[in-house]
């Protein structure tokens, strides 16, 4: 179990497997017959079989020459090429249906291996792959489960994609599989650390620099089962990018998962567009692992990117929305209690002063608006920790909005307390303001804005749907708050009223860095921060000096 990094059945199916004994049937499940496709020491073992037929073939055959050439000239050993058992499929309909024929994996078995296909037309078997270049699949037992296939200029049509994969089979899904693991976890287990990243090259060429701890994604996104399957093997994951705007915006996909699941994850963008392929196979090996050991976290990579070009003293808006994505990052992780890791306490503290630092607010407002975030999340009740982030500009709405008019929904008799320190424009996020608004009109006509007469005044089938859900929302939390809703709202008005004084201030702080404002203005500004400062801080101005 600990070497594998398998769970207890999967331990005892592996070594039943290993030495020839069937492990009694579950109850309720059907007995399946050794040879058939419901078979996985079946199915292993037509998949390996397959594994060989192609690699002898790269290695041996005419046909497989532009095969030979273009990994050549892509840099990969002869070592290498056995090491990963690289092959090739020929460009032929029923090469390995033929092949098969003397063996004895029948054409059933071969299609639930995902090796074949059967033509509706014709109903004739044909190959899956053919004129690619095969990367053979394994899992972390080192039982081969599918294929990556890789086109070559020479056979590829307009109807050929550059990389396919084996199709989901009993052995095979591409969310629970990373290429390369099987090879790589002696060395992560060693170092303790795993790279990431994103092509069957990528990871071939690392291991022949002895760069051996790295794994590539199959085609898709790293998911929460890919990430759970790493930490079986190390909790640091280095995630290797492509230099451009798509690797950037593929790390923020998967961010708040990496978060959720506490792992300690590192972001490392390659130079001028490389990728890890080029990038070793020009700069070496040092060169990648100094790149490696330099690797920034990924909570600080991600307010670098969110902070990139914005001027958080004069654009007051983009500066809130650039807070408020990094902050429903940090807090999809848990909140930090006495137990909580020391070096998790202190990275989330040194994040904080950071940002209360470049966004000049307090650390109090950063730490509370934090907290709120927690309590939000937790208590929603569409909220799952396994879940991806929504793929909406939610995250970007602050949750101080939703949690205002929820507590309205709630208690609407409330409304004019907070509509007096609350303007209908404070509102950022353009649905939340609308609904406001709403409010705001019917309190000007005296009317109680409750949700049924909220809801006949919005026109909109989304601003109904959104209005629906914040009241679904605002029921659930208030079985679980420790607070009425009245308490719940003053605390909210003075969480605006701070975060606008800090808003304020910044506006005022940017007049002072302003170089065509004349003297007396940057005094008046200054006498305005001291008053702001005097009546927080309850002191009196001195009169002289």
């Amino acid at each position: 179990m600990r070497y594998e990094g398998i769970e207890f059945r999967e331990a005892l199916e592996m070594l039943a497997e290993q030495a020839g004994i069937n492990l009694q049937q579950l109850p309720g499940n059907r007995a399946v017959k050794p040879g058939s496709p419901e078979d996985k020491r079946t199915l292993h073992e037509a998949m390996r079989w397959a594994e060989t037929q192609y690699h002898q073939f790269l290695l041996h055959a005419a046909d497989a020459t532009p095969a030979r050439r273009y990994l050549e000239e892509r840099g990969i050993s002869t070592d290498s090429i056995a090491r990963f058992q690289v092959g090739f499929a020929p460009k032929q309909w029923q090469w390995l249906v033929d092949l098969a024929k003397s063996t004895p994996y029948s054409q059933k078995v071969l299609q639930a291996a995902g090796l074949i296909g059967i033509s509706q037309n014709s109903s004739r078997p044909y190959d899956f792959f053919r004129g690619r270049v095969m990367f053979p699949i394994r899992d972390p037992q080192r039982r081969t489960v599918a294929f990556g296939g890789r086109v070559l200029p020479e056979t590829a049509d307009d109807r050929s994609g550059k990389y396919v994969n084996t199709v989901e089979t009993k052995l095979f899904s591409k969310s629970d599989q990373l290429y390369g693991l099987d090879l790589a976890k002696d060395s992560i287990g060693k170092q303790k650390e795993v790279l990431v990243v994103e092509g069957y090259t990528d990871v071939i060429m690392c291991d022949q620099h002895g760069i051996r701890n790295t794994v590539a994604v199959l085609g898709t996104a790293l998911g929460i089962r890919h990430i759970r399957l790493l930490r079986r093997f190390s909790e640091r994951i280095t995630l290797v990018l492509d230099g451009d705007e798509a690797g950037q915006r593929r790390m923020n996909e998967i961010l708040d998962l990496f978060v959720a699941e506490e792992v300690d994850l590192r972001v490392l963008t390659l130079p001028d567009g490389n990728d890890p392929c080029d990038f070793v196979s020009q700069q070496g090996a040092e060169a990648m692992r100094e790149m490696v050991n330099s690797a920034q976290d990924a909570l600080e990579h991600k307010v670098g990117i969110e902070t990139s070009g914005l001027d958080v003293l004069r654009d007051t808006h983009g500066a809130q929305r650039a807070l408020g994505n990094v902050l429903n990052t940090m807090a999809r992780s848990p909140r930090l209690q006495v137990t909580t890791d020391s070096n998790r306490q202190i990275k989330e503290q040194q994040i904080i002063n950071r940002l209360a630092k470049h966004f000049q607010v307090s650390e109090k407002m950063i730490r509370q608006r934090l907290t709120d975030l927690r309590r939000s999340t937790s208590q929603d009740p569409g909220f799952k920790k396994d879940a991806p982030p929504p793929a909406t500009t939610t995250l970007s709405i602050d949750h101080r909005e939703h949690e205002l008019l929820e507590i309205l929904l709630l208690q609407p008799d409330t409304a004019p307390v907070a509509l007096q320190a609350i303007r209908t424009e404070q509102i950022s996020a353009k649905p939340l303001r609308q609904i406001y608004a709403v409010i705001s009109s019917l309190v000007d006509q005296e009317e109680i804005p409750d949700f049924n007469r909220v809801l006949t005044h919005l026109e909109q089938p989304e601003l109904k749907s959104l209005l629906v859900k914040l009241d679904e929302q605002a029921q659930h939390k208030a079985q679980l708050a420790a607070e009425d809703p009245e308490t719940r709202l003053n605390s909210l008005l003075d969480s605006f009223r701070i975060a606008q004084e800090e808003e304020d201030s910044r506006l005022q702080r940017a007049r002072l860095d302003d170089k065509d404002a004349s003297h007396d203005e940057k005094v008046n500004v200054l006498r305005e921060l001291f008053e702001r400062k005097k009546n927080r801080l309850g002191t009196n101005v001195p009169t002289d000096g």
